[in-house]
C-alpha cells in the first residue's frame, strides 16, 4: 500500500507540475504588470556603465555632478553581482545600488524617470512613456560601429546588429563631443534620438586637471619621482582570433627607454583575461619591467599620470588630446586593421601626432625628440580642434542642467583646452645611438 501511495503521489506531482508552472508564470507577469503600472518617480535616476561593472565613465561623472547640483535626485547604480558591489574601487562606500536581475533592480528600472548608460540596456528593460534614456557612448569612434558593421562579417563576430539597433531605438539623447561624433553616431545608429552637444562628462577631469591630479596617481602606481611616464594603450584586432596582435615588444621598449622612465601598459578591456597577461605582461609587471595598468578602473587616472601616449587605433587618443600632451600613433598593421574593421577616416593621414610604421621608426621618433617637436604640437592642435570641439570642462554640469533638470545652459563653443599640463621632462625618451 505504501509503494502504491508513493507512486500515486509522484504521478500527481508529474501531472500538476505544468499547471503549477503556468500559474507561477501568470503570477510573475501579473506582478510585473503591477510594477509597470506604478507611476514613474520623477526624481529617480538609474545609472550603469560598462555592462554594470561599477561607478565608471561618463555615467559616473554625471552622477557626481547630479549629487552636487541636484541633491534631490536619487541616483541608483546597477552592478552585475555582489562581488562588484563589494569592491570600493568600483562602488564607492555609501553608493545606493541594486544587483542586476534582482527584484530591486526590476523595481528601480521600471519606475526611473531617467536611465543613464554607456552600454545598451538589456532587452528586458522596457521603455515606458515618460522615461528618458541618456546614452553616453564610450568615446569618439574611429572604427566602424552599428549598421556600418553589416558589410564586415569579421568585425561583427558575436554581435547582433539588429538587436543593437532595437535597443538603441530607446535612446532619447545621444551625448556627443564634436560634430564629427554626431555625424558618426547618427549614421551608425539611425534611430529615434536627439544628439546632445554636451561634450563627454568623464573628460571634464582631463580638461580641468592640474599637476596635482597626475602626481597623486603616480604615487599610487609607485612611479618614482621625476620619471617620464609613457602610456602604451593598444586596441584589439578583429582579424586575429582572440583580438591580440603584439605589434610592440613592451619589454624591448621599456629597456630602450632606460633609466628615468616608467612604461604603463593598458590592454583593451576585452583582453584583460586573455593569454597576453597570463603568459607575458603579468610577469613583466612582477619583475618591475613595466606597470601593467590593464585593471585600473579609471583610465582617466592613467592619462593624467602620463607624459606621452603611444597607441595604435584606440579611441583613447580622442580623450588624451585634451591634455595637450604628445601622442604617437604606431600603425604597423594599418592596412589589415582598416580593411577588416573599417574606419571613418585614415588615422595615418589625420593623426594627433607623428606616425610610425615600424619599431625602428618609433624608436627614431623617441630618440630624436620629434615626438615633442613643433610639428607634433601642430598635428595635436588640429586634431583636438576637429574631434574635441565641445569639450569645455562643463559637460557633466550641462547634462544635469539641460537633460535632467530642464534648465537652460549655453551650448559649448570650440575653444582652447584650459588646464593642460605640458610634459615636465626636457629629455628625449630614447637616447641617440
Amino acid at each position: 500500500v505504501g509503494r502504491q501511495s508513493g507512486r500515486a503521489a509522484r504521478e500527481l506531482e508529474r501531472r500538476t507540475r505544468p499547471a503549477l508552472a503556468a500559474a507561477a508564470g501568470r503570477l510573475r507577469r501579473t506582478a510585473s504588470t503591477v510594477h509597470v503600472r506604478r507611476p514613474l518617480d520623477p526624481d529617480l535616476v538609474v545609472y550603469s556603465a560598462f555592462s554594470h561593472r561599477g561607478v565608471l565613465g561618463d555615467p559616473a561623472a554625471i552622477h557626481r555632478a547630479a549629487r552636487e547640483l541636484a541633491p534631490h535626485l536619487r541616483g541608483v547604480w546597477v552592478v552585475r553581482d555582489e562581488e562588484s558591489a563589494a569592491d570600493p574601487a568600483l562602488l564607492p562606500p555609501g553608493t545606493e545600488h541594486v544587483v542586476l536581475g534582482s527584484a530591486a533592480y526590476r523595481r528601480v528600472t521600471e519606475r526611473a524617470a531617467f536611465l543613464v548608460n554607456n552600454v545598451n540596456w538589456p532587452g528586458t528593460v522596457a521603455k515606458r512613456p515618460g522615461t528618458v534614456h541618456l546614452h553616453t557612448h564610450q568615446g569618439t569612434p574611429l572604427k566602424h560601429m552599428g549598421v556600418d558593421l553589416l558589410d564586415r562579417p569579421g568585425a561583427r563576430h558575436g554581435l547582433d546588429v539588429p538587436q543593437m539597433l532595437r535597443r538603441a531605438d530607446r535612446w532619447d539623447h545621444s551625448l556627443v563631443a564634436s560634430r564629427y561624433a554626431e555625424r558618426v553616431w547618427e549614421r551608425a545608429y539611425p534611430c529615434h534620438f536627439t544628439s546632445a552637444r554636451t561634450g563627454s562628462p568623464r573628460n571634464d577631469a582631463l580638461v580641468n586637471a592640474g599637476p596635482e591630479d597626475g602626481r597623486r596617481v603616480r604615487e599610487r602606481l609607485g612611479v618614482p619621482v621625476g620619471h617620464t611616464v609613457v602610456l602604451y594603450a593598444p586596441t584589439r584586432r578583429e582579424y586575429r582570433r582572440g583580438g591580440l596582435v603584439e605589434r610592440l615588444d613592451v619589454a624591448r621598449l621599456a629597456a630602450d627607454l632606460g633609466e628615468g622612465h616608467t612604461l604603463l601598459v593598458r590592454l583593451h578591456p576585452s583582453l584583460a583575461t586573455g593569454p597576453a597577461r597570463g603568459l607575458g605582461l603579468t610577469e613583466l609587471h612582477r619583475r618591475g619591467v613595466v606597470v601593467d595598468a590593464t585593471d585600473e578602473p579609471h583610465v582617466e587616472d592613467l592619462m593624467l599620470a602620463s607624459d606621452l601616449l603611444i597607441t595604435d587605433y584606440s579611441a583613447l587618443m580622442f580623450d588624451y588630446a585634451l591634455l595637450d600632451r604628445p601622442i604617437l600613433i604606431h600603425a604597423e598593421d594599418w592596412g589589415p586593421y582598416s580593411a577588416t574593421r573599417g574606419t571613418y577616416f585614415d588615422i595615418t593621414e589625420e593623426a594627433p601626432g607623428h606616425v610610425s610604421r615600424s619599431y625602428r621608426e618609433l624608436a627614431w621618433l623617441l630618440a630624436s625628440g620629434a615626438w615633442r617637436d613643433e610639428e607634433a604640437a601642430r598635428l595635436r592642435g588640429a586634431f583636438r580642434a576637429r574631434y574635441c570641439e565641445y569639450e569645455d570642462g562643463r559637460a557633466a554640469e550641462r547634462v544635469v542642467r539641460t537633460l535632467l533638470l530642464g534648465e537652460p545652459m549655453p551650448a559649448p563653443e570650440p575653444s582652447g583646452v584650459p588646464g593642460a599640463r605640458a610634459v615636465p621632462s626636457g629629455r628625449d625618451l630614447l637616447p641617440s645611438t
